[in-house]
């Protein structure tokens, strides 16, 4: 992905970098996010609730990264399957997930349930190859 394409999807509104995601990591079947040796990068709000950023795409978690100063991380990728479990653990948790924010940290932030509920939707879309199953 082209820093061209990284910037035409970071100034879309949160809603369609929403279902950007949603669609891309069902075909990939891979997020990115942004870690350490010690753990994920977090976000927090006024609320001090942590939030965790996924990004679909490497190419825009390291355009984030740069822009949020997290030299710090790495742009890590996390099996689809993997992030499922893990938002059962961060609803029990009351952590929400970032997705896809920009380099002015805005994006839509959702509770863990939502976004397992509408990947559980869209990876249904695709068969065991990872072709979209036309209805």
């Amino acid at each position: 992905m082209t820093p061209a394409e990284v910037e035409k999807i970071f100034k879309k509104p949160g809603e369609k970098r929403y279902e950007y995601f949603i669609k891309k990591v069902a075909e990939s079947e891979v997020v990115f996010g942004l870690g350490d040796e010690e753990g994920w990068a977090m976000l927090g709000d006024d609320d001090n609730a942590d939030i965790l950023p996924f990004f679909p795409d490497p190419e825009i978690a390291e355009t984030f990264r740069k822009a949020a100063d997290f030299e710090e991380y790495d742009v890590m990728e996390l099996d689809v399957n993997e992030l499922l479990e893990w938002l059962d653990e961060m609803e029990t948790e009351g952590m929400l997930v970032a997705v896809c924010p920009n380099t002015e940290f805005n994006g839509a932030v959702v509770e863990p349930s939502l976004l397992k509920e509408d990947l559980l939707k869209e990876l249904e879309q695709y068969d065991e190859d990872g072709k979209r199953i036309t209805k």
